[in-house]
């Protein structure tokens, strides 16, 4: 992949290099997400699936904050939002809130595992690679004009590496983690390594 390599070493040392609270806060990151899910879902009389699948939706180029907010104005117009945000991801959710289902929708890789992590509660091996978890994977803090573009190719090895470092980390911790839970905390290690320079400012994708 470029000049970058990554390698699941670099993200199990990312991992053990996390605190106890720093751990204890992201392994409940996606449940939370979840929780924010169904209550948006219970609130506009909505599956859990299709309120998880519209947050997923809505989520590129968002801070959770920003996501969670817009997904739920979104859920309560009648018919769902039209504009203020990416045209083709307005409708998606759009498609979503009239009954296609979202795991058949939400093809990009992604949105695909970032809609999963939230409908499991992060008890799922899908993995969202977005910048900070390529980032990661090849121990190198880089920028939009210095990342490579993955192909889906690419994006499945990097994925592959989460979950052999959830396979690693889990008999090493003797705590059974999914692949999502431990890119979950690689990211809030990797937020807090980066903070002035940015690295906290997008969630996922």
């Amino acid at each position: 992949m470029s000049k970058y390599t990554p390698h699941t070493r670099n993200i199990t040392a990312v991992f053990r290099s996390a605190s106890a609270e720093q751990i204890a806060s992201a392994l409940d990151w996606y449940a939370d997400a979840h929780r924010v899910a169904e209550s948006l879902a219970v609130k506009n009389g909505l599956t859990l699936s299709a309120s998880a699948g519209i947050i997923a939706a809505l989520s590129p180029m968002q801070s959770w904050g920003a996501n969670v907010n817009l997904a739920a104005r979104f859920m309560a117009t009648p018919g769902g939002l039209t504009s203020g945000y990416l045209g083709a991801n307005l409708a998606k959710a759009r498609a979503i809130l009239a009954g296609t289902d979202a795991g058949t929708l939400l093809t990009s890789p992604k949105v695909g595992a970032f809609y999963a992590g939230i409908l499991h509660a992060g008890q799922t091996d899908m993995v969202c690679v977005d910048r900070h978890a390529y980032d990661i994977a090849v121990n190198r803090r880089l920028t939009d004009d210095t990342r490579p573009k993955m192909t889906r190719g690419q994006y499945a090895a990097i994925a592959d590496m989460y979950k052999r470092a959830a396979r690693i980390l889990s008999r090493e911790t003797e705590q059974a983690m999914s692949a999502a839970q431990v890119q979950a905390v690689c990211w809030v290690v990797w937020r807090a390594r980066y903070w002035s320079a940015g690295a906290f400012d997008k969630h996922s994708v």
